[in-house]
Formats: C-alpha cells, sequence, structure tokens
C-alpha cells in the first residue's frame, strides 16, 4: 500500500482556498501532511490562515514570505504589504514562523535515506527566492525560459533525494537535472495557471519512487477578490487581478 503525504504550497492568506484544500484531503487517504512555505502574506485572512495551519500540527517550513515577516519583526524595513500582514499577528504567531526549517525530509516507511527521500522545499534546496524553472507555465509570460542547466545545478547543491519538490511558482512542473528528478506543485492560495482552483498535490510511495498527483478544489474566489478589498489590504487591487486572472502579475 502506498505511502502517501499531502504537500500544500503558497496559501498566502487566501483563507477560503485553505478551507476548500482541507476539506478535500479529507476525503482522501493519506499519512501526513507538509506545508511548504508562503502561508500568509498577500491574502486577506493571514491571522486566520495561520490558526488554521497551527491547528494541523503538521510540518511546515518558511517561504520567502516568511522569512520577510520575521526579519520585520527584527526592525527591518518592510514593505507595506508585509506590515499588514505582520500586525495581525501576535507574539506567539511570529515566534512561530521564526522556528519554521528551511526545508523537510521525508524517508518513506522501509526506505533508505536519502536515495528513497521525498525532499520539501520552498523554492529550491538552497535559495528560499530562487525561481527554479524546468517547464515553462501554462499562461502568461513572466518566466521567458527554463533554468540553464549549469544555474539549475548550483540551485540544486548538494541535495539528493528521490524527489525534490517544491512551489513558489505556483503552477505544477516536472523535470530531471543531472539525474535528480523534480516537481513543482500549485498553489492553494493563487494559482498562476489559468485555473483558479485552489491547488495541492498528494504525493505517493509506490516502493520504488514518489509518485505526484495534483489536485485542484474549486472555490469562490471572488468572494476572496472581495474580502481583499473589505479588509483594506495593501496591494489588494494587484492581487484581486493575480486571482481574476489566475496568473502572475508584475508590482507595478
Amino acid at each position: 500500500m502506498a505511502y502517501t503525504v499531502a504537500v500544500l504550497a503558497d496559501i498566502h492568506g487566501n483563507d477560503a482556498a485553505l478551507d476548500a484544500v482541507l476539506a478535500d484531503l479529507a476525503a482522501q487517504p493519506h499519512d501526513a501532511i507538509v506545508l511548504a512555505g508562503d502561508l500568509l502574506v498577500n491574502g486577506p485572512r493571514p491571522r486566520e490562515v495561520l490558526a488554521r495551519v497551527r491547528a494541523l500540527r503538521a510540518p511546515a517550513i518558511y517561504g520567502n514570505t516568511e522569512r520577510a515577516l520575521v526579519a520585520a519583526r527584527d526592525g527591518a524595513d518592510v514593505d507595506p504589504v508585509t506590515a499588514w500582514a505582520r500586525a495581525r499577528l501576535g507574539e506567539d504567531d511570529l515566534a512561530y514562523l521564526a522556528a519554521l526549517p528551511f526545508a523537510h525530509r521525508v524517508t518513506p516507511p522501509g526506505g533508505a535515506s536519502p536515495a528513497d527521500d521525498l525532499l520539501v522545499v520552498h523554492a529550491t534546496p538552497t535559495d528560499v527566492n530562487a525561481m527554479l524553472v524546468t517547464e515553462l507555465p501554462p499562461v502568461g509570460d513572466a518566466l521567458a525560459a527554463p533554468t540553464p542547466e549549469p544555474e539549475a545545478t548550483a540551485l540544486l547543491g548538494a541535495a539528493r533525494a528521490n524527489l525534490i519538490l517544491y512551489g513558489h511558482i505556483h503552477y505544477a512542473s516536472a523535470g530531471t537535472i543531472r539525474g535528480q528528478r523534480l516537481a513543482s506543485i500549485g498553489s492553494v492560495g493563487f494559482p498562476f495557471d489559468g485555473d483558479h482552483r485552489a491547488a495541492y498535490a498528494l504525493v505517493a510511495w509506490e516502493g520504488r519512487a514518489w509518485r505526484v498527483a495534483h489536485r485542484r478544489v474549486a472555490y469562490d474566489h471572488q468572494a476572496t477578490i472581495a474580502a481583499l478589498g473589505r479588509e483594506g489590504a495593501p496591494g489588494a487591487a494587484l492581487f484581486a487581478r493575480r486571482l481574476a486572472e489566475a496568473a502572475w502579475i508584475p508590482f507595478g
């Protein structure tokens, strides 16, 4: 019987999308949950999303937005979007975010590490902000080309696993870099593939390799767009456009 890990990435403060995913996940056989970063910033309900995340008591890692929230707490310059989200969190919430690790490794039952492992990172095994692109997104032109192999190899660093899984780019893809299998998964809260439905993945160990099954879950994304306006979040118009188009739209 397969050992299955549910991986949720890039919730970005979208509580309605997270609730829809968790409802769907409740009906799917799985053995563990991993949260792959970028939990709170950009959506209308950072505090509520973090409460749901913490109630899961599941392993979580930090993304680039968690790092920004923690840096802001330490007095660094902070953009208005991050400051708005941080102001809605308590000190205990910030301490939780500060303690999140960079990566989470799963060795399947009876498996050997690192050869059989699932390695979950937010963006790449070496850099939480970098883009690692093996396939272009199905919509938009924000990413002009796949990451060149020498750069991709450098971003992998010394990391080795049966499969390295990541979020950050908000769409599903797969590839192999010098023998290392990679896959990205879609975003719970802000898909960038032209599909409004929330995305997550079920990753199953079947004795020799991890297999990724991407799931999509319908929810009322228009309600989230309306909530952005009601909550007065900075950048609400931009984030509303991203939700409406299910695509990356740059700042400015």
